[in-house]
């Protein structure tokens, strides 16, 4: 029986009709793999993310998950398969200093069930708690440090218990000391969940760590 979470089959993406960003991508994710995805600015990395992450759709192609082809679904649609499956973390943490860090990591739910969850609050706080950061729960989001702030991201795109989650240089904005940790972390929640990650990264030292490397030139995997 395969151990294939997510396929990508003979995908190209345009965005003018002609010139294709991807080319003929053909790749296949198992469960639990910690995958780094390397790659020149403008090479295809962050559209090859959008697409995994049904953020975007092929132009031409198909995208199978958990043999299901996902890529003829309509925005709606994706929008519900990214809440259950997806998690996303990003360069920028993206909190709102308006909530504090609680309700910053509980927003994901209240926007796939639109009310209030005390069972997903008690997930939350044992998220935090796991990452040390329970301390901080009711503080607001821009009074802690950076670190914190990237571990509260990561906190919130693990809440709904996402099959897969994907990293668009988690570590950009972070000093190098900081970075390690990060990463030690999402390793840590790969190993311990079976969560697939994949981490799109220019930081040579971050891919060696990871079980397989992707590299993207011009649009097309070249390893």
């Amino acid at each position: 029986m395969s151990n294939s979470i997510l396929e990508l089959r003979n995908i190209f993406k345009s965005y003018n009709g002609k010139d294709y960003v991807l080319k003929n991508i053909n790749l296949e994710i198992r469960k639990g793999e910690f995958i780094a995805i390397i790659g020149q600015s403008g090479s295809g990395k962050s559209t090859l993310l959008n697409i995994i992450g049904a953020l975007d759709t092929p132009t031409k192609g198909e995208v199978y998950f958990d043999g299901e082809n996902i890529s003829k679904y309509l925005s709606k649609e994706r929008a519900v398969f990214r809440n259950k499956n997806i998690g996303f973390i990003f360069q920028f943490h993206f909190l709102l200093s308006q909530f504090n860090i609680l309700e910053n990591i509980l927003i994901p739910n209240w926007i796939e069930s639109s009310n209030y969850s005390n069972e997903k609050k008690d997930e939350a706080l044992k998220i935090l708690e796991y990452m040390d950061l329970k301390e901080i729960a009711y503080r607001d989001a821009q009074n802690v440090s950076g670190g914190q702030q990237q571990r509260v991201a990561i906190a919130r795109a693990l809440l709904n218990n996402p099959q897969i989650v994907l990293a668009d240089e988690p570590t950009g904005n972070l000093d190098s000391k900081t970075s390690q940790q990060i990463y030690k972390l999402l390793r840590e929640i790969n190993k311990k969940y079976n969560t697939t990650f994949l981490i799109v990264t220019h930081n040579p030292e971050i891919a060696s760590m990871c079980d397989r490397v992707i590299e993207i030139s011009d649009g097309e995997i070249t390893n």
